[in-house]
């Protein structure tokens, strides 16, 4: 495999709501209201060596903990819109999204990195992360 080539993910393509995997990994989540989310294994099994697991996953937060996450994190409107797998992104919200270097930082420490969009309805928080 090549570094040009994207690495495929895996996992069963259940969507999960419980929240513990979600606010244990991630310290601003702690305060969710709920989530829906699918997780998984990068590359290919066969291949032996440490592994690179991911998730996506759509939150939704308190207005007050989306207002925080939106001015410390000085999230601004942006054309790009959110990828999350399927079945999941069937639940992406329509409309505008917010974005900036400073959430994704937010939510990529350690060994995580992870892009963060805000959805301009004021509650939805989407995540896409992969890490060790």
């Amino acid at each position: 495999m090549t570094t040009d080539t994207p690495m495929q993910r895996g996992g069963t393509g259940e969507l999960r709501t419980d929240l513990a995997p979600l606010t244990s990994r991630f310290g601003l989540l702690e305060s969710a209201e709920s989530a829906t989310w699918l997780s998984g294994r990068m590359g290919d099994d066969s291949v032996p060596g440490p592994s690179t697991y991911w998730i996506d996953a759509i939150v939704t937060l308190s207005e007050a903990d989306y207002q925080a996450l939106l001015d410390d994190y000085k999230a601004v409107d942006t054309t790009t819109a959110p990828v999350v797998e399927s079945p999941l992104d069937e639940q992406l919200p329509d409309g505008q999204y917010l974005a900036s270097p400073e959430l994704d930082a937010a939510f990529s420490q350690d060994t995580f990195r992870s892009t963060v969009h805000l959805s301009a309805d004021g509650q939805t928080l989407i995540l896409r992360s992969v890490f060790q």
